[in-house]
């Protein structure tokens, strides 16, 4: 080549070059929230020298039993040092009057889930800030009765003096809304969620214009399933909650808790009555099954969960099962009422609903594309439900006019498809259903439909991306997240060193089917995190002393109990005296938190504390 820096291209070399870059800038993102974590450490330790005042009127409360301050009076006494303490308070807008003193006490007030909140509920918040970031999706929920619990007095409470007064905020259903019109908007277009991209591509084709930019699975085929719940003839009260549609949704519960318990589950109603018949009759099926109880206890920190689709924004499960509820007459005539779909907004709320499993979705109806008239409903959430069940029918693949046309392979992407055909290798080109496509898919030899590795070239798809960080890591990184193995094939050497290059993507499928086939032989994924607060401390931390755990904590002398926590603090992360009493319960194999371990453990992160200031 005349080029010298083209012709001295070397793949092998320059692959570990965008290694490197991937290594460094995952560093620098857990070296920063380290630097910050030990800024906020800093600056809590100081503000206890700087507030002294603040700090003795929280340590007079906490010693009370009774007549204890109101806590927006406890903050507005003690503001300096709780703002040091915790720069981040969450609560939701309808509890700000009540917990913060009116006044601008933030730099930034973030609202998240902005379509459901009022206007006049959020302005308790904004007054408390000097910027604001508003989040939300306009194509989903809008408000709903919770949201209006306040009684007039409560709301003319609100009306605080210094509160921004935004008369354009009349007649507008949320903050979100009323905002858009007034500030500058920022689209996130990267859906990270769903585990396989079928999961959203429903919505993304018919609430987001194929905007979001989504990533194939790596080929699950229980994906989005559909139940259809055959119409028994001459049952009555079925229009509202069909009972036989209850009892394969109970079934459907019971068969996920025993088979796939690792995967929290969550049931999604359309209407309120449906929902209250499941939760009742599987409390019932329970009682026969006290086995399945793990499961379905509330400890857990994803816990099972039966809701109608008012409730549902927010929530995300590993698998949903989306009952529609709403069943024919005994003569078997659909009376298309299907509740909050038929209303204002109806779209809207199907979207929830369809977009809450991470893993798989599986949709149970009592009635079948087929009986349904495009013509007979003309309520665009109804219209849109039919849709669903027809993409659900098919496993999801049949978005109908949604579907996108793919993409046409150019030459370079032609030669390497026909090479590797010759090599003996058959590829899928452009998997996926919208959005991200990989440029060829390897399926396993002997187990067609599996795929085993995912091949990309530095084509157009590299090259449109924005930035450096898209094309070489987060597009690779959330790939590997799903599954996914990887390799790249640069074009410069396909061209200048074929052989070289072909044999290189032969080796990565040769080493792909083995590790399909003993998954042990896997090196860890690179998409995981470097550094981990748990794993990264332990792994770096000095020699343990030699104190032996899992003893009563009355075996322990305080010199013991100061020099475990000596050794914890030698990672050089900053904790604080709680994270510093949980850790070391840990070390020690303290399960329960009894008031005596407590106090030994605290008295020895105190004198830690005295004689090391720097933590």
């Amino acid at each position: 080549m005349e080029e010298p820096l083209i012709g001295s291209f070397d793949a092998p070399q320059h692959s570990a070059t965008v290694a490197r870059y991937r290594d460094l800038d995952t560093e620098h993102l857990e070296t920063t929230a380290d630097r910050i974590l030990r800024l906020w450490a800093e600056r809590s330790a100081a503000a206890r020298e700087n507030f002294p005042d603040d700090v003795a009127l929280i340590r007079q409360q906490a010693g009370r039993k009774r007549k204890l301050l109101p806590f927006r009076d406890l903050f507005a006494g003690a503001e300096n040092y709780l703002l040091e303490l915790k720069p981040c308070w969450v609560m939701s807008p309808l509890v700000v009057s009540q917990t913060l003193p009116p006044e601008r006490l933030f730099d930034v007030v973030i609202f998240d889930e902005a379509s459901q909140v009022r206007p006049a509920d959020a302005m308790p918040a904004i007054a408390r800030g000097t910027q604001l970031v508003v989040a939300g999706d306009e194509k989903q929920l809008p408000p709903t009765a919770f949201f209006l619990a306040s009684s007039p007095e409560e709301e003319d409470a609100e009306l605080e003096e210094g509160a921004p007064q935004l008369a354009a905020v009349e007649g507008f259903e949320s903050i979100l809304e009323a905002l858009g019109m007034l500030l500058p908007a920022r689209t996130l277009e990267w859906h990270y969620r769903s585990r396989d991209e079928r999961l959203i591509a429903f919505s993304n084709g018919h609430f987001y214009d194929w905007h979001l930019t989504t990533f194939p699975g790596i080929g699950d085929t229980e994906v989005i399933n559909h139940v259809l719940v055959p119409h028994r003839a001459g049952f009555v009260g079925q229009e509202e909650s069909a009972s036989d549609e209850v009892r394969e949704v109970v079934r459907l519960v019971l068969e996920h808790a025993e088979v796939r318990p690792q995967e929290s589950l969550g049931v999604i109603t359309m209407g309120i009555k449906h929902a209250d018949r499941v939760e009742a009759a599987l409390f019932d099926a329970l009682r026969d099954r006290p086995d399945l109880e793990p499961f379905f206890t509330e400890a857990n920190e994803e816990r099972f969960f039966v809701k109608n689709l008012e409730r549902v924004q927010g929530d995300e499960r590993d698998a949903v099962i989306l009952s529609i509820g709403y069943g024919k007459t005994p003569e078997g005539r659909l009376l298309y009422r299907f509740g909050p779909l038929n209303l204002e907004g109806g779209a809207r709320r199907l979207n929830v609903a369809v977009t809450r499993a991470r893993r798989r979705l599986t949709l149970v109806s009592s009635f079948g594309t087929v009986d349904m008239d495009p013509n007979r409903s003309m309520s665009e959430g109804a219209q849109l439900l039919r849709d669903y069940i027809r993409f659900a029918e098919s496993g999801g693949s049949n978005l109908g006019e949604r579907a996108l046309e793919r993409p046409v392979l150019n030459p370079f992407e032609i030669d390497v498809r026909d090479t590797l055909a010759r090599a003996g290798v058959s590829v899928v080109p452009q998997l996926g259903v919208c959005g991200y496509l990989i440029d060829f898919v390897v399926q396993h030899p002997r187990q067609p439909g599996r795929y085993v590795l995912a091949i990309e070239c530095d084509g157009a798809s590299y090259h449109s991306s924005a930035t450096t960080r898209d094309r070489d890591r987060l597009r690779q990184e959330q790939l590997e997240r799903l599954g996914w193995r990887f390799h790249r094939i640069w074009s410069t050497d396909w061209f200048s060193k074929k052989d070289e290059s072909l044999q290189r993507v032969l080796d990565a499928i040769g080493a792909a089917v083995r590790i399909a086939d003993n998954p042990e032989l896997a090196a860890p994924n690179s998409a995981e995190p470097r550094l981990n607060r748990e794993n990264g401390a332990k792994a770096s931390r000095g020699k343990r002393p030699n104190v032996r755990r899992y003893q009563p904590i009355d075996a322990y002398s305080h010199r013991e109990l100061v020099e475990v926590v000596r050794w914890i603090s030698t990672d050089t992360l900053p904790r604080t005296d709680e994270e510093f009493l949980v850790e070391t319960m840990e070390d020690l194999g303290f399960q329960r938190r009894g008031s005596k371990i407590v106090t030994r453990i605290r008295a020895a992160v105190d004198e830690f504390r005295a004689t090391d200031p720097v933590t």
